[in-house]
């Protein structure tokens, strides 16, 4: 039974953002909407934390070839990450960017990011890498940006109804929810204050990047042809926290075991969540030099390689791959390739999911052993045998593809320019 403080926030609350926060935000938003007209031009900065959670380099393209509209990157890694993480986040960041010549500013290192993003950039347009509060301290954190036009593209694809996902601070007072199926958007539309009047659906962002061949050659040469396999674990780990799902503990040694013992016909690349490294160093009976030492061997191995970055084009050349994530459950089957599901306890994993999860992970062929894993790398990746192939396709068509028959970035920009209410070029 709710408390009675617990029963007055429930009832003061919704009347708070209706009545005060969100109004008193939106004003704000149609004076900056106005000013950004006035002028002509405006400021976009994108805050990145993570290269593999970028998936937006083709909406950045579009602003950046629009002349009114000037395009920089804030760089600031999440504060969860250790200190290692954190400077190899912010290494390949810069790597990227330069080699792109997209201009950045590095926050790294600075005491009050907030402030120097302010004073160094001043952005009217400012995308978040996630819509929660406490991952870059008070001074660059969320709250204290909605002056400007907050803006989110989901970083993975919504599996679950969790309230948590959808009610935040910034979900109700952001400028624009770009989400990816009308599906996630009437879900929200419960949770959040404001009937869901600041959410386009607009498709998964990662279907933009999959209607092409790969770019770049994301896998290490081989002295003759083999089959691609990703194996990509998760971070969450033996029994810590509400993503929990115990697989890498005891998958590590049994992965390793099959690359060597298929090192003749297949090829692995291990695709870690990029939070792995930073549990892994905590957890009991692994420790930094373990898990270092085991990054290393997949790194080196002469069959094997560790991926750390970018994924699209390690994605589009794979064959087939493994895996516990939950982002990947949906978005693998942007490749119409085969794709393991490994869990020991299927029902657990599954019953938080909304339609979009569960359909997802239902679609992939599911293992509980090293059994399963040798029986999918046999007859499904070797042998060619797909019972599942149609599934997945039916899954991509329902729920993946961009509405309207624009890309996911096309969409997003038009949107943007009718906020704005600038007439497309």
């Amino acid at each position: 039974m709710a408390s009675v403080e617990e029963k007055i926030r429930q009832f003061l609350e919704p009347a708070y953002f209706r009545l005060f926060l969100i109004p008193r935000t939106r004003r704000c938003q149609k004076r900056l909407c106005r000013a950004i007209r006035e002028r002509g031009s405006a400021k976009v900065v994108f805050l990145v934390s993570s290269l593999p959670m970028w998936r937006f380099q083709k909406l950045y393209d579009l602003l950046r070839e629009d002349n009114r509209f000037t395009v920089r990157m804030a760089l600031y890694p999440f504060r969860q990450y250790s200190q290692d993480q954190q400077e190899a986040s912010v290494r390949e960041l810069r790597s990227y960017c330069s080699a792109r010549q997209m201009e950045y500013l590095d926050l790294t290192g600075e005491e009050t990011p907030g402030k120097k993003l302010r004073e160094a950039l001043d952005p009217d347009i400012l995308f978040y890498p996630q819509p929660y509060n406490f991952l870059f301290g008070n001074d660059l954190d969320s709250k204290a940006f909605y002056d400007k036009l907050l803006c989110y593209i989901p970083y993975s694809i919504y599996m679950t109804n969790a309230p948590w996902v959808y009610k935040t601070l910034f979900n109700n007072l952001a400028w624009r929810l770009y989400y990816g199926s009308e599906y996630s958007r009437s879900y929200a539309r419960k949770i959040l204050y404001h009937d869901g009047r600041n959410i386009r659906v607009v498709g998964e962002p990662m279907a933009d990047f999959f209607d092409s061949p790969a770019t770049e050659k994301a896998w290490k040469p081989q002295d003759k042809p083999k089959k691609k396999v990703i194996w990509a674990p998760h971070f969450s780990i033996e029994n810590r926290g509400m993503h929990h799902r115990d697989s890498f503990t005891w998958l590590s040694d049994c992965m390793w075991k099959l690359a060597e013992e298929y090192r003749d016909r297949i090829q692995f690349a291990f695709k870690p969540h990029p939070r792995l490294l930073s549990v892994l160093n905590d957890l009991p009976g692994w420790g930094e030099e373990k898990a270092r030492a085991y990054y290393k061997q997949w790194e080196e191995g002469a069959n094997t390689q560790l991926e750390t970055g970018p994924y699209v084009d390690l994605f589009k050349d794979s064959d087939a791959m493994i895996h516990d994530c939950g982002s990947f459950s949906v978005e693998y089957h942007l490749t119409g390739k085969p794709v393991l599901f490994m869990t020991k306890d299927l029902e657990t994993v599954i019953k938080d999911k909304n339609e979009v999860g569960r359909n997802g992970i239902l679609a992939h062929y599911v293992g509980s052993s090293e059994g399963d894993i040798v029986r999918f790398l046999e007859e499904v990746v070797l042998a060619g045998k797909d019972p599942k192939q149609e599934e997945r396709k039916l899954y991509k068509e329902q729920y993946l593809s961009p509405p309207g028959g624009k890309s996911v970035a096309e969409t997003i920009y038009t949107d943007i320019l009718e906020g704005l209410e600038f007439k497309k070029n």
